[in-house]
């Protein structure tokens, strides 16, 4: 997820796909596409929230105890693979122990622990062992399923086809062991304009295949790494998801991810920070910030002067430019949506989120 920038930031593009998708078989008829849309529609579209370890002001902790009411699902960082297969263990269990309470499904991450971890994908030694361990703590916690989130920082000029290649052999070896009753969940960069910082080593098509449920990281159109603009621009966002669609992606298997959070860029552009919306909130009443909507991104953007820096500027995700992404989820029949992460948004996604 958008974790791994945000780990680069505080301690610190060659596309493999075409711009555009086409779409994989014959448009079927209108008496077929309305059968098969009324088939699709979930009863209710699925809340899943993103959530890393600590306790405050800001933390998933907190925001998880007073707004579990309103998540049906929590995928939370507890896990990192390392190259050799092991897993790098960090549960929380007096979380843990709230999800329970409330019947929330725990579908823990699976992140690497470092861009040198991602050997892991193209050693089948190492991805059987991995395979192992992550039944081991799927059984042991009795969690609903697992959520793979493999990314890969880019190296200018690098062939990532074998890492590719051995992501959906992993993904295939995995669903061969896990038990049908659990979950696979996969994580996926945008296949229209990704994000320039990270390799494409998802086959979207394969992935559709062996996942039970595609979660589309929808943010980080601009980061630190690029000029000032939009996390996540609406029309970005709609042409991705129907790229996906075109595929042959099943609606009801693909989750939105929608960012909560916004880059705080330096004078000229260079360099940003991560903020999460809350924060952004601050800021805007502390500096007496204008907030402005741009209407091509139907997103906000505020410019203010900081006497210890100077001017700077934030482009981010508040309520309002959430609800048109769940307008979204909702238009396209979508399985639900996923929140990157807790503890970044505003308290009013939550009545939003109620309506949803």
């Amino acid at each position: 997820m958008a974790w791994l920038l945000f780990f680069l930031i505080t301690f610190t593009g060659v596309l493999l796909f075409p711009a555009g998708c086409q779409p994989q078989v014959q448009a079927p008829s209108t008496e077929q596409t309305e059968q098969t849309e009324e088939k699709r529609v979930p009863p209710s579209q699925t809340v899943c929230a993103f959530y890393v370890n600590g306790r405050g002001e800001g933390s998933s902790f907190n925001s998880f105890a007073e707004n579990r009411a309103a998540i049906d699902e929590l995928s939370p960082l507890w896990y990192r693979l390392q190259g050799d297969g092991t897993l790098q263990e960090d549960v929380d269990s007096e979380a843990l122990l709230l999800a329970e309470e409330s019947n929330t499904k725990v579908i823990p991450l699976i992140a690497l622990a470092g861009n040198r971890s991602r050997e892991v994908l193209i050693n089948p030694a190492a991805r059987k062992a991995a395979v192992e361990n992550i039944i081991r703590v799927v059984q042991d916690n009795s969690f609903y399923g697992v959520n793979i989130d493999l990314e890969i920082i880019r190296s200018e000029g690098m062939d990532y086809t074998e890492y590719k290649e051995g992501l959906t052999a992993f993904l295939y070896e995995l669903r061969e062991e896990l038990p049908q009753n659990k979950r696979l969940d996969v994580c996926v960069l945008p296949p229209v304009k990704p994000p320039s910082h990270l390799a494409q080593i998802y086959d979207l098509k394969e992935i559709s295949l062996a996942a039970d449920r595609v979660v589309l990281m929808a943010y980080d159109y601009s980061h630190s790494g690029t000029e000032p603009g939009p996390v996540a621009p609406l029309w970005w966002v709609e042409e991705n998801i129907e790229c996906l669609l075109e595929m042959g992606l099943p609606p009801e298997k693909l989750s939105l991810g929608i960012a909560c959070y916004g880059y705080d860029w330096l004078p000229g552009g260079e360099g940003a920070t991560a903020r999460g919306s809350i924060e952004i909130k601050r800021i805007v009443q502390l500096y007496r910030a204008q907030l402005n909507w741009d209407e091509e991104n139907q997103v906000p953007v505020i410019h203010y002067s900081d006497p210890g820096v100077g001017e700077r500027e934030i482009w981010f995700e508040n309520t309002d430019s959430i609800s048109r992404k769940l307008e979204l989820a909702k238009k396209y029949h979508l399985a639900g949506c996923s929140f990157w992460r807790l503890g970044f948004e505003e308290q009013g996604l939550w009545d939003q989120v109620k309506n949803y």
